[in-house]
């Protein structure tokens, strides 16, 4: 066995990517099925702006928000990241492919955070 074994900070990209993909498909639908679906039909009340930031001031609720669209941005740059190397068989651009697409999750848990925490 090597004395000076190179650790991988591959399980972190795979515990983003896994609760990102748990988190997605089990309330993204939910969302989906509230803000898409019943509310146009008027199955269920559509809250006005006022009743939206007052749901938003509570920091369970921004909790929430942060934990779900930060999970799925990281979920979506790793999935981006193996479709375009798989589907255009660009493996070896892995790493630049690897630097944009996390990059640009960074950026998303960026502007989440900030919205959230900057939003009265």
């Amino acid at each position: 066995m090597a004395a000076h074994a190179r650790r991988s900070n591959r399980p972190l990209g795979w515990v983003m990517f896994g609760t990102g993909g748990f988190l997605v498909a089990f309330f993204f639908p939910i969302h989906i099925l509230l803000t898409g679906v019943l509310q146009p039909l008027g199955w269920v009340p559509t809250p006005d702006q006022h009743h939206m930031l007052t749901l938003l001031e509570n920091p369970i609720t921004r909790i929430y928000l942060a934990i779900l669209l930060i999970f799925a941005f990281w979920h979506a740059g790793y999935r981006l990241r193996d479709t375009i190397c798989d589907a255009l068989g660009v493996r070896a651009l892995d790493f630049p492919i690897m630097l944009v697409c996390f990059i640009g999750a960074a950026a998303g848990t960026v502007a989440t955070l900030w919205m959230l925490l900057t939003v009265p």
